[in-house]
């Protein structure tokens, strides 16, 4: 017995809270800005709307009237000055360099052009003779005395090299068109490489010129003129 009043008791009691909080929603729905409304609708800030303004634009007066461009006067033309009279240069005393002569080389000495393979001088019988001439030049061109050629290869092994100082034989010049002549004998011609270069004070001051000989009577000689550049 005393569980159902318990019961019943407290079911009155729901239905009078649930009555309440119903009457509460009423309230509010009717009344939003009812204090019982916890968060009331709040009041719309009128809008301002500010109207853009515009930079009033300057206005000539009626009036008004272009200025003239200022004008300028030419300045006085100076007459031209009357040229100095040029000096021709005399012409030069020094010796034309030879055209065949190449230029800018390292070297004191240098091979005129690259070695010709022709025939011997001396019409030897075939087989007979074999080797290398030809002559010394100085800065124009000129035959060149007492510079020494130095040469080896093939049989002629570089501690015995063959040394021929330019324009020291007549009979080598008669046969290597004028003084400053050399010639370096090395024997029977064949297929190998000779060194040819040009020594002063016990130095090279000439490139090694490598010579390929050849088997062949007809060219048994190798023809090489050596020119100073400086």
């Amino acid at each position: 017995m005393k569980n159902d009043r318990l019961l019943n008791r407290l079911t009155l009691s729901l239905l009078g809270l649930t009555a309440l909080v119903l009457a509460c929603y009423l309230i509010i729905f009717l009344a939003p800005t009812s204090p019982l409304n916890p968060w009331p609708p709040v009041a719309r800030a009128a809008l301002i709307t500010i109207a853009p303004t515009r930079t009033p634009v300057p206005t000539l007066p009626p009036t008004w009237t272009p200025t003239p461009a200022l004008t300028y006067q030419p300045l006085t033309t100076r007459p031209p000055d009357t040229p100095v009279p040029t000096r021709t240069p005399l012409v030069s005393r020094t010796p034309t360099k030879s055209p065949a002569l190449p230029t800018k080389s390292p070297y004191k000495f240098t091979p005129v052009r690259e070695p010709v393979l022709t025939a011997d001088k001396y019409g030897a019988a075939c087989g007979n003779w074999g080797g290398v001439g030809g002559q010394v030049l100085d800065l124009n061109g000129a035959p060149l005395t007492g510079v020494s050629v130095v040469g080896w290869g093939g049989p002629i092994a570089e501690q015995e090299k063959r040394v021929f100082v330019s324009g020291s034989d007549a009979r080598i010049n008669k046969f290597y068109s004028g003084d400053g002549a050399y010639e370096l004998y090395i024997g029977a011609p064949g297929d190998f490489d000779f060194f040819v270069v040009v020594y002063e004070n016990a130095r090279p001051v000439s490139p090694v010129v490598k010579v390929r000989m050849v088997n062949d009577c007809s060219r048994d000689l190798a023809l090489i003129n050596f020119q100073r550049n400086f």
